[in-house]
């Protein structure tokens, strides 16, 4: 079990304690402890059981998300909920005075509880809804974690292979397919390192995906290369997207230290043919790519990113 994300979640912890001490410093001073004749052990063991499996939804919630408004509502939901069960809980060891206020309390936060968790779980069904549609733009229909790119978290070539393959399967089925190729990443590796490289892979992966239709799919097809599949879409519009993504990245600051590091793409795309195959269509697109790199000469130009403070 991974804990890292525990640390993250300071305040939560914290509130979490100070329902249980409040419970029981409240319990303890206005009652007095029972007999042990007097003890009903099997509601202990009932009401207790609540407690612990609440205290225990607790853990597995902040061990689970990281810190934001969907994560404090439930946590201070289920806070409540304990507070509730915890007093009533304690009503098995304490007798309390017959004027003592405090047992009216343990009806009060339980429902309040509910409430702020039946709103969190609300907001959280509307976080996976929007999750659920990134995770389609990366797999397509079918999810085979196995066969990820562990850098960029989207699938691998031989994945969009089997993709195109089934499109070319079928009949009057049109679609593009575009390569993208980030300028000069080699010489951003050698000056900022391979962990930087990687986090700007993961972050263009994540720009691209924020620049494609649902229905499209993105892939890592090697290296600082992605490749695009994007079903029914004529040529022109696949071009117009594309566009748009490599604007979008062009724009882009990306923070390494103190620098902001601008980066440009080379694309290419292609518009799937009739009895083409897969090898033939991506043998095209690579070679539309290398083309576009060398027209635009951007192996004796100088690094196409620039750096400010």
């Amino acid at each position: 079990m991974n804990f890292s994300l525990l640390r993250l979640h300071p305040q939560m912890l914290l509130v979490s304690g100070f329902a249980i001490a409040l419970a029981i410093v409240l319990s303890f001073s206005i009652g007095d402890l029972k007999h042990s004749h007097q003890i009903e052990w099997l509601d202990v063991v009932g009401e207790g059981g609540i407690v612990l499996l609440t205290i225990l939804w607790q853990l597995f919630l902040l061990i689970s998300r990281p810190s934001g408004r969907v994560t404090t509502l439930l946590t201070i939901g289920l806070c409540c909920f304990m507070f509730s069960s915890l007093l009533d809980a304690l009503d098995e060891f304490i007798h309390y005075p017959e004027q003592a206020w405090l047992p009216l309390f343990e009806s009060v936060p339980a429902p309040f509880g509910m409430i702020l968790m039946t709103w969190g779980l609300y907001q959280w069904h509307q976080e996976m809804l929007t999750l659920n549609a990134q995770l389609r733009r990366r797999e397509a229909d079918v999810r085979e974690h196995g066969r990820v790119d562990l850098v960029t978290r989207l699938y691998r070539a031989d994945y969009m292979r089997e993709q195109i393959n089934q499109l070319l399967n079928k009949r009057n089925t049109n679609f593009c397919v575009a390569l993208v190729d980030i300028d000069q990443f080699d010489a951003f590796n050698r000056r900022f390192g391979h962990p930087e490289g990687d986090r700007l892979l993961r972050e263009i992966a994540e720009l691209i995906l924020m620049n494609v239709r649902q229905s499209d799919l993105v892939c890592r097809y090697a290296g600082d290369r992605f490749i695009l599949l994007m079903p029914d879409l004529p040529l022109k519009r696949a071009r117009q997207q594309v566009q748009q993504i490599a604007s979008a990245v062009k724009h882009l600051a990306f923070k390494t230290g103190n620098q902001a590091v601008f980066h440009t793409l080379t694309t290419a795309v292609a518009a799937a043919q009739e009895n083409e195959s897969c090898a033939s269509l991506l043998l095209r697109v690579n070679q539309r790519l290398e083309q576009d790199k060398q027209y635009s000469g951007e192996k004796q130009r100088a690094p196409l990113y620039h750096a400010g403070r």
